[in-house]
């Protein structure tokens, strides 16, 4: 987790990933759809973190930046509530 992280979203995003494929997912919180790294990271402590998986499928993947198990939702966004969106992201 990055210290200067945002919350994106309270609720995670479904995508259809490829296996073998290399993603680059947001860790700050600042990409438009929040999920997939853009560059906004830029002037913050946050870097992308590049993942593959194993099987094409879709996965759910967090926008909340708080998982144990990023870049995918381990249900942690539940702690959010939609006036946390936009602020820090909790602490561990």
């Amino acid at each position: 987790m990055c210290k200067d992280a945002v919350v994106f979203f309270n609720k995670p995003k479904g995508v259809d990933l490829e296996a073998g494929k290399s993603y680059m997912y947001c860790m700050c919180g600042r990409a438009k759809e929040g999920v997939f790294c853009d560059g906004s990271h830029k002037g913050t402590g946050c870097m992308p973190l590049k993942f593959t998986v194993e099987k094409s499928k879709a996965y759910l993947l967090c926008r909340c930046k708080s998982s144990k198990n990023l870049p995918f939702c381990d249900g942690t966004h539940s702690f959010y509530g939609e006036d946390d969106v936009g602020g820090p992201v909790m602490g561990e």
